[in-house]
C-alpha cells in the first residue's frame, strides 16, 4: 500500500489541539515535490521532513537554473534554433547514463544524479557568461548539453516555463543580493577588515557560493 512508504511529518499542535502548518511548508515549489519524490527509490519509504523538502527545494533550483540556460545565453551564444533536432538526436554519454539508470529499475536518483551533473556544467558556464560576456566551451556544445538536459528532465516530468523564474536563488539569495554581499566584502577588505572579508565569504560558501578572486582584483563566483 502507498501508505506504508510515505511517512509525513507531524504538525506541532496549536492553542486547542490544531495543527500548525510551518511557512516552509506552504512555500514548496510544485516542480520541488516532484524531485523530492524522485530522488528516493520508488520501493524505499519517504520520509516528509521539512529538511528533505529543503533539499529538495535547493536541488530544484540547481536544476531550473540549468533548464533556463538556454532561453538566457542562448542568444548571447548565437545558438541556431534549427539545430535544435540534429543536436538532440545525438546520442550522448550523459543519454546513455540516464537510460542505464532507468533500465535498473527505475533507478530515478542514479538518474537525477546525471541531471545534476549537467545542471551544475550549465550553471558553471552561465556565471562566466555573466561575468565575463563570453565562454571558450564551444556554442554548440553548450547547446547540445543543455538540450540533453531539457529532454532528460522531461522524462522525468521537470520542467520550467523561463516566464515562471525572473530571479534564480539559490540557499535563500538572489543573484543581486549575491553581487551586493561580494561588494561588501570588497569594501572590508580594502578598509583592512579582513575578518569581516572572511565573514562574508563563509556565509556565501554556506549558501553554497563560491568566490573565485582574480587577479585584476575582480571576483568571480558561480554556485554549487
Amino acid at each position: 500500500m502507498v501508505a506504508e512508504y510515505f511517512n509525513p511529518p507531524q504538525p506541532p499542535l496549536g492553542k486547542g489541539g490544531s495543527k500548525i502548518q510551518s511557512d516552509s511548508a506552504k512555500a514548496v515549489e510544485p516542480m520541488a515535490v516532484r524531485l523530492f519524490v524522485l530522488m528516493a527509490q520508488y520501493r524505499s519509504q519517504i520520509d516528509f521532513t521539512e529538511e528533505a523538502i529543503a533539499n529538495a527545494q535547493n536541488g530544484w533550483k540547481t536544476l531550473k537554473e540549468g533548464l533556463l540556460f538556454g532561453t538566457q545565453h542562448g542568444s548571447t551564444l548565437g545558438w541556431d534554433a534549427e539545430k535544435n533536432y540534429d543536436l538532440t538526436a545525438q546520442h550522448s554519454t550523459f543519454v546513455q547514463q540516464f537510460q542505464a539508470a532507468m533500465d535498473d529499475d527505475f533507478n530515478t536518483p542514479a538518474a537525477l544524479t546525471v541531471l545534476f551533473e549537467l545542471a551544475k556544467e550549465l550553471g558553471k558556464e552561465g556565471n562566466v557568461l555573466v561575468h565575463q560576456g563570453k565562454t571558450e566551451t564551444p556554442a554548440e556544445f553548450l547547446q547540445q548539453k543543455w538540450l540533453n538536459l531539457v529532454n532528460l528532465a522531461g522524462v522525468l516530468g521537470l520542467e520550467v516555463s523561463p516566464e515562471a523564474e525572473t530571479e534564480i536563488s539559490v540557499g535563500g539569495l538572489t543573484d543581486a543580493e549575491i553581487e551586493a554581499m561580494i561588494q561588501q566584502r570588497k569594501d572590508a577588505r580594502k578598509a583592512k577588515n579582513f575578518a569581516e572579508g572572511d565573514r562574508l565569504r563563509d556565509e556565501l560558501k554556506d549558501n553554497g557560493i563560491t568566490l573565485i578572486d582574480q587577479k585584476d582584483g575582480t571576483t568571480i563566483w558561480h554556485r554549487g
